[in-house]
């Protein structure tokens, strides 16, 4: 057997092994719906449709700052695009995180900049900076949200100040420039690629982490308005749930096995929304919480689509008067 189908082969192994594991998580969340079902029956559902309008904005708005982070990073880098162009690469390349393996989350975009002459030596520094400092935030925003949340403390011991105060400390050590820029041409190397120089201070790292803070925020203020739109949650539970978000859906895109994260994002969040609502009820605001977010993501997607036709259509009667 060639080299070649070797790779094909372990590659299938882990596609199918990687939709086990998905079709496990979500048996799982089904057997656990179905035992509990009495709680989904005595839960205080409502749709309330105003919030839930309100929520959906407030969550698009959230992946309106993302876009503007990779923005800055692209003008820090020095292969910024017209906004149109950014927002366009950006939005379309998030539909690559469905697919196995998330390689078109980051190629998709790679490709569309070296379509219009970029660097993609460069780019890929980009996408890199983008991901360190998303997965960044999103712990960031995790650990702050214990310290407001008592009910889950007790995986941590009777003092977890020290535990969090520690790994928030790391985080922010890892996020020197020097370390990220030894990290990345570690990779590089070892895959036979040049080494880099990353262009960019502390302080510009830091700012990119804090508007990355930032829009986990956003997006975890959103997420909160959407529950509690369908669900009442106590407004005290804004930061945990946020929290909750982050770290379930950074923990769903680094899981490269399952597409767009799925059942794994959905696992982490049933067990963390459990501690403010019925387990049986959490599944189901889980998968709600899925639909929800990728009808957002199909929506922004149809926006600039449309904005792109008019402008092109626009450029023609202009061209042709």
């Amino acid at each position: 057997m060639g080299a070649n189908q070797k790779v094909i082969k372990a590659t299938g192994y882990r596609r199918v092994m990687g939709w086990v594991f998905v079709a496990v998580i979500f048996i799982y969340m089904g057997k656990m719906l179905r035992e509990n079902w009495v709680q989904v029956r005595e839960a205080d559902f409502a749709l309330e449709v105003l919030p839930l309008l309100f929520s959906t904005l407030i969550f698009a708005f959230s992946y309106v700052v993302q876009m503007w982070i990779w923005y800055l990073i692209t003008c820090k880098l020095g292969i910024a695009l017209p906004a149109r162009d950014t927002a366009t690469s950006w939005v379309y390349s998030q539909f690559g995180k469905y697919l196995p393996g998330k390689v078109w989350l980051v190629l998709g975009r790679l490709l569309f900049y070296a379509s219009k002459g970029k660097s993609k030596k460069i780019v890929s520094v980009g996408l890199y900076l983008e991901t360190i400092s998303m997965i960044a935030a999103a712990a960031l925003v995790f650990l702050i949200s214990l310290f407001f949340f008592a009910e889950v403390r007790f995986p941590l011991g009777r003092s977890p100040w020290g535990w969090v105060s520690l790994f928030i400390v790391g985080i922010f050590m890892l996020l020197h420039p020097g370390l990220l820029q030894k990290v990345l041409n570690g990779f590089l190397i070892r895959f036979k690629r040049e080494p880099v120089t990353l262009p960019l201070r502390y302080r510009d790292i830091l700012w990119i982490v804090f508007l990355s803070v930032l829009a986990w925020g956003i997006g975890g203020v959103g997420f909160y308005l959407f529950v509690d739109a369908v669900f009442p949650v106590s407004p005290d539970h804004i930061l945990f749930l946020t929290g909750a978000l982050a770290f379930s859906s950074t923990l769903g895109l680094l899981a490269i096995f399952s597409p767009s994260g799925l059942g794994v994002r959905e696992g982490i969040l049933v067990y963390l929304l459990s501690h403010t609502m019925p387990g049986a009820v959490a599944v189901l605001v889980s998968i709600l919480t899925r639909i929800w977010m990728t009808l957002i993501e199909i929506g922004l997607a149809g926006m600039i689509y449309l904005v792109c036709l008019v402008r092109e259509r626009n450029g023609k009667g202009k061209a042709h008067g």
